[in-house]
């Protein structure tokens, strides 16, 4: 009995001593909005995924999707004719197969990442969920939401050996004993070891969240963004590789060469769980977009 009794003994301190590890992105997002399922673990979701989430992209110094794209395995980045984001999902070319919250989001444009929760890429066909053109995979981004019965904030600072830096915010407020707001906002620098190469960003979107009741939540935002950088077209090729001695110079001119854009994006989504095993959403979005592109 002495023996069983000091095991038990044992196994009670060990207990005591395990740390608690906390696992994000676990969830698809996009499969609770597009097929209004309950939360799908990444283990029973039947197509290859990958999720990254803001700790994954803090902790990298991610600073846009194209960033993500290229640390992602069977997706890779193209130029995008240097004004907006184009990816290839196992070899299917794609400008449109983008998404916000579960809704299409094919504006083209180069997507920031301050105010993203997680990034969700699938791979593989799934025009059944996600309607025509998904033939090779999409990428989804999760933004962002108020928190209820919380108040936090956390500000980042990047810089590279280039020149270019980012600042960005996010705070978290409680309003009311239902009611929440959250702010994210951006300022990004851009520049690389072209020679005329440059940009800069800004984004602003706070969001606030209502619970109407214990099955109903009402989820609103704001988004503002500003984006203005130089058209980098790549590097000449010749014999089917690129021109060491064109390396870093820029074709074009900083005051002609030039893409533009300023959106304003109004979301609305109403979320009512009818049951543990349905639910409802309601999402309205406004969108207005001015791009230039040169």
């Amino acid at each position: 009995m002495m023996p069983v009794s000091a095991q038990s003994d044992s196994d009670d301190g060990q207990d005591s001593d395990v740390e608690e590890i906390v696992v994000k992105g676990k969830v698809l997002y996009s499969d609770q909005v597009n097929a209004l399922k309950t939360p799908v673990r990444i283990l029973d979701v039947p197509q290859t995924l990958s999720i990254v989430t803001d700790v994954d992209i803090r902790k990298q110094g991610f600073r846009e999707l194209g960033d993500i794209v290229r640390y992602t395995p069977g997706v890779n980045t193209s130029q995008g004719e240097g004004h907006r984001d184009s990816v290839v999902f196992r070899g299917v070319r794609s400008t449109a197969d983008f998404y916000l919250d579960g809704v299409r989001d094919d504006v083209q444009y180069y997507r920031s990442l301050y105010n993203l929760e997680q990034v969700e890429i699938l791979r593989g066909p799934n025009a059944l969920l996600f309607g025509r053109g998904g033939t090779g995979g999409m990428i989804n981004r999760v933004t962002k939401k108020a928190v209820i019965g919380e108040e936090f904030g956390l500000v980042d600072f990047g810089a590279d050996t280039f020149g270019a830096f980012d600042v960005a915010a996010d705070y978290n407020w409680q309003t009311a004993d239902n009611t929440a707001l959250r702010v994210n906002v951006h300022v990004d620098s851009l520049d690389n070891h072209r020679d005329l190469y440059e940009g800069d960003r800004t984004g602003f979107n706070p969001t606030m969240r209502i619970q109407m009741s214990d099955q109903t939540t009402v989820d609103l935002s704001y988004e503002y963004a500003d984006h203005e950088r130089v058209i980098d077209r790549g590097i000449p090729t010749e014999n089917g590789r690129p021109v060491e001695s064109l390396e870093k110079i820029t074709f074009g001119t900083s005051d002609i060469n030039l893409t533009t854009l300023e959106a304003h994006i109004l979301r609305a989504n109403i979320s009512h769980d009818f049951s543990d095993s349905r639910k409802g959403n309601l999402i309205i979005q406004s969108s207005d977009f001015e791009k230039r592109y040169t």
